[in-house]
């Protein structure tokens, strides 16, 4: 049937749920999302596994319970928060609800403004005004956002006392929501550099958001590339998982020991599934997914650790001769 206009954001209920024990990310996703995020994490964490095994992972991170002390220095404490609901979230619900596969590129992207780099709605503004009563007693050394108004939005309510404190704020290109093949949603997309400076003057865009080429004010997203390797058919799972780790090799490269970091759910499941090794370190795994729900913060210690030893290394002078020039060469120069 004819696609129905962005719904209106119902109006707020009383008691919007803010406590991560009161809500569940994955739960409260569509079946046929939920079909896909199971999806994504087998693929996140073999991303994550091959890309060991080719030593492309010389840093490594893992997740420290509260109560477990490490002498080494590279520790940190990040606050990850989801945006809070945007627009494009009750634009995507209504059209699961109507049985419809919620469609919004480029080929139609006029028939829903309110779709291009989406804000929140009312309910995802209260959402993130909730936190602050949790993030007034934190004191970050730097404020991280994905340059998506959602995000954005969600940093300066959530973190305000911060913000009003002046704590440097930056928007990195590399915590956005991922792109996934050759035409992404509009929704993922972002205006200008040029356009989010001018209306978050709190932010710095300069340093890690990509200028604009003529009129393609989002370069990542009209490309449907990764600064990191290449992209046949467009943003795919590597790419995302590639992302999600030099993200976190530039955060945990900075001198700040406490830092904020605003971004998107599923940059966050490849972050967590395909760079990250929970607190029980390599070769575990997550209990659950880990999907954040809209406005969800959750404070995490995370270690840079030296990658382990790799077993059988003694193999690797094998390589060129048993894909190649064969055993015998060997035996006679022994």
């Amino acid at each position: 049937g004819p696609r129905q206009p962005v719904p209106t954001c119902p109006a707020l209920p009383t008691g919007v749920p803010t406590r991560m024990e009161t809500r569940n990310g994955f739960a409260e996703s569509s079946a046929e999302d939920q079909v896909r995020i199971k999806n994504w994490i087998v693929r996140f964490e073999a991303i994550k596994q091959t890309a060991e095994f080719y030593g492309r992972r010389p840093r490594r991170f893992q997740l420290l319970e509260d109560a477990q002390e490490t002498p080494s220095m590279r520790v940190k404490r990040i606050h990850f928060v989801r945006h809070g609901e945007g627009k494009h979230n009750v634009w995507r619900a209504a059209e699961f609800a109507a049985g419809r596969t919620p469609h919004a590129k480029r080929n139609n992207m006029t028939d829903f403004p309110e779709l291009h780099d989406p804000r929140l709605t009312d309910r995802g503004q209260a959402e993130a005004k909730a936190l602050q009563p949790t993030t007034r007693d934190m004191q970050p050394q730097l404020l991280v956002t994905s340059p998506l108004r959602r995000a954005v939005e969600t940093l300066l309510l959530a973190f305000k006392n911060s913000v009003d404190a002046g704590v440097p704020a930056v928007a990195h290109e590399l915590c956005r929501e991922t792109l996934r093949g050759n035409d992404p949603s509009i929704y993922d997309s972002r205006l200008s550099r040029e356009a989010l400076q001018a209306e978050f003057r709190q932010i710095c865009f300069d340093s890690y958001v990509l200028p604009s080429e003529g009129e393609i004010g989002d370069p990542l997203w009209w490309h449907c590339g990764s600064p990191f390797g290449r992209c046949e058919l467009g943003g795919n799972d590597a790419a995302s998982v590639e992302n999600a780790w030099h993200f976190l090799c530039w955060l945990m490269a900075r001198p700040e020991s406490e830092i904020c970091v605003a971004t998107h759910s599923l940059f966050l499941l490849a972050l967590f599934h395909g760079a990250v090794d929970p607190p029980q370190g390599l070769g575990a795994s997550f209990p659950s997914p880990q999907l954040w729900h809209t406005g969800e913060l959750r404070s995490v210690r995370i270690v840079e650790l030296e990658a382990p030893p790799a077993s059988g290394s003694c193999l690797l002078e094998y390589a060129a001769m048993l894909d190649g020039t064969g055993l015998c060469n060997k035996r006679a120069s022994d």
